[in-house]
């Protein structure tokens, strides 16, 4: 039967006054019926937001275990999220005076808690070689990766960010495979031979933001003071530790969370590593040479230690570039009191960890020796065959 155009029309008008009235039945449906459902899905009070499992998890599997102080005496433990923190509208004095969906999209929301984040994202605005391309470049605010389903605990229970399957929702082929962002080709040489094995971010990311060194019991001992933690630690950028992630068993960026403790005759520092995201991702991704033949890897296959913090000429100095943690090898830190009197950090332990099950946290495990060899490898090398 052939349709005519105007028999073609009147289907079209029924399809869509049929999907309308689908959607305004719904739009209509009683508020308290919509709002019974949302919040039967929702587990907020579960989440690591409003909990901080995710920091007691960490505390006491690591540096809790020398402090002798609960976890619930700490000042961490205070630090958690309520819906005024994310949807609260303040007047002057700060009082909340009204809710709202916007404030949660507005990035300054999330930097009120995820101070690394932020620093990140200062540092993009302050030098253009570490913007971030999508909070930066395209002007995305946080809330375009992270969904309120992932915010809102609608995934489950979680001890920490990436326990089971991890909180997120996140990914950057959620966009970039499978949604409408430019797609990573495979006949880019880069993505043909490291697709599969190492995450976008491992390449993508110049940096990570490290709090190194925190203080904390300084932290600890004004907060018990004045009821104010004031939080002492030396931000160092310019270098990416690579770990792998156990869930998918890529290399991706890691971090470090070196704690200090001082406090009445209790000495103590923790190191631990966990795989972390950098929040700086640019275009236009390592070259081979920024990971391959490099001198981090071939010092750490002959020796099998790093020194990635030490004190020259009374100036910080740390490692630069491309890290590899692997299993099993050496890792050397020059910690640091803050002193009140100088209003300055001095050196206090040099500390060496051994990286392993005791070191690394959050389903992360170190490189391979077999990884460190392909790394210690001038590209070059790895395409001839040579040693």
């Amino acid at each position: 039967m052939r349709l005519r155009k105007r028999d073609i029309i009147v289907v079209l008008a029924a399809l869509v006054m049929g999907v309308y009235a689908a959607s305004a039945a719904t739009l209509w449906a009683p508020v308290e019926e919509m709002g019974s459902t949302w919040l039967g899905e929702m587990r907020f009070a579960d989440t690591l937001h409003a909990t901080t499992k995710g920091m007691k998890y960490w505390y006491e599997r690591g540096i809790g275990k020398y402090t002798g102080i609960p976890y619930e005496q700490m000042f961490c433990s205070k630090c958690h999220a309520t819906c005024e923190s994310c949807h609260g509208v303040r007047d002057s004095n700060g009082n909340v005076v009204d809710f709202s969906v916007k404030m949660a999209s507005n990035p300054d929301t999330c930097f009120a808690c995820h101070g690394r984040q932020k620093k990140a994202y200062l540092l993009g605005k302050s030098n253009p070689e570490l913007a971030d391309v999508h909070m930066l470049g395209l002007g995305v605010s946080c809330t375009f990766c992270h969904s309120s389903v992932e915010v809102h605990g609608m995934h489950g229970d979680f001890q920490y960010m990436f326990d089971k399957g991890g909180v997120f929702d996140v990914s950057c082929e959620k966009c970039h495979i499978y949604g409408y962002a430019p797609r990573p080709y495979r006949f880019i040489e880069e993505h043909r031979v490291h697709l599969d094995d190492i995450a976008c971010s491992a390449c993508h990311s110049p940096t990570v933001v490290t709090c190194y060194n925190c203080h904390l019991s300084y932290s600890y001992e004004k907060y018990v003071e004045t009821g104010v933690p004031v939080k002492k630690a030396i931000p160092i950028i310019g270098w990416l530790p690579l770990v792998r992630d156990q869930r998918t068993g890529k290399i991706v960026p890691g971090n470090f969370m070196v704690v200090v403790w001082t406090h009445n005759g209790t000495e103590a520092v923790r190191v631990d590593i966990a795989q972390f995201f950098p929040h700086i991702v640019d275009e236009r991704g390592r070259t081979c040479n920024d990971c391959h033949g490099i001198e981090a890897a071939k010092q750490l296959l002959e020796s099998g230690e790093l020194r990635l913090v030490w004190v020259e000429n009374g100036q910080v100095k740390h490692m630069n570039g491309v890290i590899p943690i692997v299993e099993g090898t050496k890792l050397v830190f020059q910690t640091f009191v803050w002193d009140e009197a100088s209003n300055s950090f001095k050196p206090f332990k040099e500390v060496v960890v051994t990286v392993g099950p005791d070191t690394l946290i959050e389903a992360t495990s170190g490189l391979t020796m077999e990884d460190l060899e392909k790394m210690a490898k001038s590209p070059e090398e790895l395409q001839s065959g040579t040693s």
